[in-house]
């Protein structure tokens, strides 16, 4: 009976869960007056970590079909420049509906993609290699390389603190308990992650593996899009590259989360290392360490992943 109640946790969460207590002591015992944990200190970390987690939890849906998307990225920044331009006074049109079109867009980018990998059997880093030079010049074109800046203020509400903590934050748990229900609690979710496991033998159970990949395309456009419409309401400006650069964090956090975590899409594991990411980018910016080495420290972090997948 007691067995039946035991809680079975790996080596590898164990690791994490280590290595989560340990960054937050050391930055806790190097940060002088104990600024590092303080509440408002703690509040910034968490919604740091929002794009980040919107981000890899699109991108850990399609790496559950043994994808991989490296327009993500780019897809954030031209949805994000489209829903700013229709809110220009240019279009003067209701957030609502611009972010509505931002989303359509996504799911046509993403749906294009998946199309491509489904249907004609192309390796997924070369399809999306190609989408993201596609995205960039096709931003240009819209733009023309000027930065869109936003004055909509129920736009910019997507990013205000009325309650003490950012509205951003409401957005993530929103998101993450779609896609826990989507990922883990449901059937088409569990076929999402055996056609990672085992394609043929997905193929064989008479999944439809070409539909569900396409679907994780889309699904991860779709997070990028939300993302980088988060990422502009935040700044109050869009320019052309705006959101690029969340793809290493995206990218970073799906991988360490997966071996983390049995090699299984967790959104709780992902959530968890979105912060401890967000944790060692505040505390080496609080250190004075300069940003080259947070993003060194992040390529560290995906090789050692990588290995520590293969023992």
């Amino acid at each position: 009976m007691k067995d039946k109640f035991k809680i079975k946790i790996s080596k590898q969460t164990t690791m994490f869960l280590v290595l989560l207590v340990s960054v937050f002591a050391l930055f806790s015992f190097l940060i002088p007056n104990g600024s590092f944990y303080l509440p408002r200190n703690l509040n910034n970390m968490v919604t740091d970590m929002v794009i980040p987690a919107i981000f890899a939890l699109g991108m850990g849906i399609i790496f559950s079909a043994g994808g991989f998307d490296l327009s993500l990225g780019h897809i954030a920044s031209i949805c994000a420049l489209v829903v700013a331009y229709l809110m220009s006074p240019t279009f003067m049109y209701l957030p609502g509906f611009a972010i509505f079109i931002g989303i359509l867009l996504a799911i046509a980018l993403g749906g294009i993609s998946g199309l491509i990998v489904s249907r004609l059997g192309v390796s997924s880093f070369i399809v999306t290699l190609g989408m993201q030079f596609l995205i960039i010049g096709l931003r240009q074109i819209v733009t023309g390389g000027q930065m869109i800046y936003i004055s909509h203020a129920g736009f910019k509400s997507i990013a205000s603190s009325p309650l003490g903590f950012s509205n951003m934050i409401i957005v993530l748990i929103i998101v993450a308990v779609a896609c826990y229900i989507f990922m883990e609690r449901t059937t088409v979710g569990r076929k999402i992650q055996f056609i990672g496991a085992n394609i043929e033998a997905s193929r064989y159970m008479g999944i439809n593996v070409k539909m569900l990949t396409m679907l994780t395309f889309i699904l991860g456009a779709v997070m990028a899009c939300i993302g980088g419409v988060l990422f502009s309401a935040r700044a109050g400006a869009v320019q052309l590259n705006s959101a690029d650069a969340m793809l290493l964090d995206a990218i970073t956090i799906a991988v360490l989360s997966k071996v983390m975590f049995n090699n299984k899409y967790k959104t709780f594991g992902i959530i968890a290392v979105a912060f401890l990411i967000s944790m060692i980018t505040t505390g080496m910016s609080m250190s004075g360490i300069p940003s080259e080495w947070v993003e060194f420290v992040k390529g560290l972090i995906i090789v050692i992943s990588i290995i520590m997948s293969k023992i």
